[in-house]
């Protein structure tokens, strides 16, 4: 129907955009999306169970969530688990949150 398209469409827009700025700080990552559920993971592998998902660099993912928090973005306070897209969500939300993202990561110890 075409509110899972838009669903579809905006969390692919929101994971394509937060891939671009990992991306372009060197941030090791592996994002997840499935429909209008996303997750970010930072490591390179697959991230397929919990095996894999706890192989990640949990610590960046605090700083992350926390860094993300500060800038009014609220995500899954877990790396275990997955956001969810919600359609009231516009492309300038979405454009807030990749340039929260943006501030966030560069602020990361390399």
């Amino acid at each position: 129907s075409e509110i899972f398209n838009r669903l579809q469409e905006k969390t692919a827009y929101l994971g394509e955009g937060i891939r671009k700025v990992l991306e372009e700080n060197a941030i090791e990552f592996t994002i997840n999306q499935v429909g209008s559920m996303i997750s970010v993971h930072f490591d390179k592998e697959a991230v397929v169970d919990f095996n894999s998902a706890k192989r990640g660099d949990n610590e960046r993912f605090k700083q992350f969530f926390h860094g993300l928090l500060d800038e009014g973005i609220y995500i899954a306070p877990s790396a275990y688990e997955t956001w969810f897209i919600t359609d009231a969500l516009s492309y300038e939300d979405l454009d807030f949150t990749i340039a929260a993202v943006a501030k966030v990561v560069k602020k990361f110890q390399r």
